[in-house]
């Protein structure tokens, strides 16, 4: 089975500022069984989309993402979604494992656009336009989930 992982997840330097999320990976021994077991296919939507790495934070505002110092990036971020999605497309993935609050990959809950660190329940970009073509998603706190998930569907 083909899974896409967010690259930062992977301990690729892609974040916006330009460090990974493997940190954020509180039960690494599930995650290496899963990078394990399945092939893996790694995007970072946002990079893709054209943004580069180190950026400035982004936050969804409204309809736009947003930057700290006011640039609108949500050509980018859309373009980095469509990318993602025609990815998964070419290469039979069904499933996903992307970062947690992040403005394109976060699958339950996003910052709020204040930037004071504030999440409101919400979807990333990528994630809202993933699940609209019938690809799961899950987040890196979100493991023993995805493994149940992934064991009902292959019944």
């Amino acid at each position: 089975m083909n899974i896409l992982i967010s690259s930062c997840l992977l301990g690729e330097d892609v974040r916006y500022d330009a460090k990974s999320s493997s940190s954020s990976i509180k039960d690494k021994e599930l995650f290496n069984k899963i990078i394990n077991e399945f092939k893996i296919f790694s995007i970072c939507p946002e990079v893709s989309g054209g943004l580069s790495i180190p950026r400035p934070p982004s936050e969804i505002v409204n309809d736009k993402v947003i930057t700290t110092d006011g640039l609108d990036v949500t050509k980018m971020f859309n373009k980095g979604a469509l990318n993602t999605l025609s990815y998964c497309k070419d290469n039979n993935i069904k499933i996903a494992i992307l970062k947690s609050k992040s403005p394109s990959c976060g699958n339950s809950m996003v910052y709020d656009g204040t930037f004071t660190s504030t999440l409101k329940k919400s979807k990333g970009i990528t994630t809202k336009l993933l699940q609209e073509n019938g690809i799961k998603v899950f987040n890196e706190t979100q493991l023993e989930q995805f493994c149940d998930y992934i064991k009902s569907s292959l019944k």
